[in-house]
């Protein structure tokens, strides 16, 4: 599931893909949740905007989401968040990941 905001400015479209993350995660389906765009500004150690969907997500890895990952992260971003695992996804990464999955969401 990629979470990337796209030309949402209430941040709508965001939320809907965190809930359907939790429940997807919540009746034990794997879940590879990818930030892009927008949606990395939920992952910087200070929320902007959308405090209640930054608080929510601290709540990921008790739905079995353990990790979450940046995709194109620019060079020099703002310090991410401590409480969830972060890691890197490239463009390549991004493409295997979606092929090996039964179905893929954008948000």
């Amino acid at each position: 599931m990629t979470l990337s905001g796209g030309d949402d400015p209430a941040g709508t479209a965001l939320r809907a893909g965190v809930d359907l993350a939790l429940a997807a995660g919540a009746f034990g389906q794997s879940v590879t949740l990818v930030f892009c765009g927008k949606g990395l500004a939920l992952l910087s150690n200070k929320p902007q905007t959308n405090g209640d969907l930054f608080r929510l997500l601290g709540s990921l890895p008790y739905y079995e989401i353990e990790q979450v990952h940046t995709l194109n992260l620019p060079p020099g971003s703002k310090p991410l968040r401590e409480d969830l695992t972060i890691l890197p996804m490239t463009g390549e990464e991004w493409s295997a990941a979606a092929s090996d999955a039964d179905i893929v969401v954008n948000y």
